[in-house]
């Protein structure tokens, strides 16, 4: 990728997260880019095309964070430790995309059918981890994005609130959040 549209790609980002859909124009984004508003032009036809890009490609990047070093055919703790971990760091090192993804994911930009294309293309893998562990009768007896619900989006609302300095986590409770997100998901 180049250097011209990652930054872009990064300005957008940083706008949608700090200003909404409605304090960004493309204008700003090539001024926070640092590139000629028709350089924008070269690499996306138009603002919807740029908005739904970045989405696409931080999605992309978070799968591969999150998946990092997780054997997603073995749904046991450790995995599932590994999965929450690579989650939380990237959400608390990403804010931006996380405040970003909320926003896109708010807007008419984003329907079902984008949602399920998505779910497929970059987290089948996450779903087929809690699959697995519902057939194996160790998880709930629930569909694979409510078990991935309940473990693992409920991080994005807790980084948030960290990144803002409403909450400050130690070592201790994020071992005890983690925990929690482990019973929450526990065939009882």
């Amino acid at each position: 990728m180049s250097d011209k549209r990652e930054r872009i790609l990064a300005a957008a980002e940083a706008l949608i997260a700090h200003c909404g859909f409605h304090g960004m124009s493309m204008q700003l984004v090539a001024k926070h880019a640092n590139v000629a508003t028709g350089t924008i032009y070269r690499y996306f036809a138009d603002k919807e095309t740029l908005l739904r890009c970045v989405h696409e490609e931080r999605l992309h990047e978070v799968s591969h964070a999150i998946l990092q070093n997780v054997d997603t055919n073995d749904p046991g703790y450790a995995q599932f430790r590994q999965l929450w971990l690579n989650t939380m760091r990237y959400l608390q090192d990403n804010p931006d995309s996380l405040c970003y993804r909320i926003q896109y994911e708010a807007s008419p930009l984003f329907n079902r059918e984008e949602e399920h294309q998505i779910n497929e293309r970059y987290f089948k893998p996450v779903f087929e981890f809690f699959e697995r562990g519902r057939e194996a009768g160790l998880f709930r007896d629930m569909p694979a994005e409510l078990l991935g619900f309940l473990a693992l989006e409920n991080l994005m609302l807790l980084s948030q609130k960290c990144t803002k300095g409403c909450i400050e986590l130690d070592e201790c409770l994020y071992q005890q959040l983690l925990d929690a997100s482990w019973n929450a998901i526990l065939k009882r």
